[in-house]
C-alpha cells in the first residue's frame, strides 16, 4: 500500500515544501483582471454612446409570449415576454422583451422603445433599458480576480 502512494505522489509531482503560486502565473491573472476591467470600460462607453444618440419612441404590445421557468414543474408562475411592434420612418419593426414580467401585457397596451436611428432593428424595451450585456460583470469579475492575485502574490 505504501509503494502505491508513493508512486501517486511521484507521479502527480508533489514533492518538498509548497512554495505558492508562481510569480508568472500570478502576473498572468494581473493581465486577465486587467483586460477584463478594460474591457468593461469600453463597453460601458459604447453603451453610453449608443445611449445618447438613441431615440424614444412609444410602442404598441402586439404579442405577448409566456414561458416559465425549468425549475417550475407545476407551470405555476409563468413569465411573460411581450412583443412590441413600433414605427420608424414608415417601416414597422417587433422586439421582444429581453427580460420577462411577472405579470400580464395586454395586446394593444403602449410601451416605451428606445431604438438607434441608424439600424431600428438595434432597440431596447423602456425608457432607460440599453441592447446588450451588462459591464458591471466585468468589472466585478476584473476586481475579484486582481484582488485574489495581488492577496495570494504578497502571501
Amino acid at each position: 500500500m505504501g509503494a502505491l502512494l508513493s508512486s501517486i505522489l511521484l507521479i502527480s509531482g508533489v514533492h518538498g515544501v509548497y512554495e505558492g503560486v508562481p510569480p508568472v502565473v500570478m502576473a498572468g491573472f494581473i493581465i486577465v483582471s486587467g483586460a477584463l476591467i478594460f474591457l468593461g470600460v469600453f463597453i460601458s462607453q459604447k453603451r453610453r454612446h449608443w445611449f445618447q444618440r438613441s431615440v424614444l419612441t412609444n410602442g404598441e404590445v402586439v404579442e405577448v409570449s409566456k414561458r416559465y421557468e425549468r425549475s417550475d414543474k407545476l407551470g405555476q408562475s409563468p413569465i411573460f415576454f411581450p412583443v412590441v411592434s413600433f414605427n420608424v420612418n414608415g417601416r414597422q419593426f417587433k422586439i421582444e422583451a429581453d427580460k420577462g414580467m411577472s405579470m400580464l401585457s395586454q395586446v394593444g397596451q403602449t410601451m416605451k422603445v428606445r431604438y438607434n436611428p441608424e439600424n431600428p432593428y438595434d432597440s431596447a424595451l423602456g425608457e432607460r433599458n440599453i441592447p446588450g450585456i451588462n459591464p458591471n460583470v466585468f468589472y466585478i469579475l476584473g476586481i475579484v480576480l486582481l484582488a485574489v492575485s495581488t492577496m495570494l502574490m504578497f502571501k
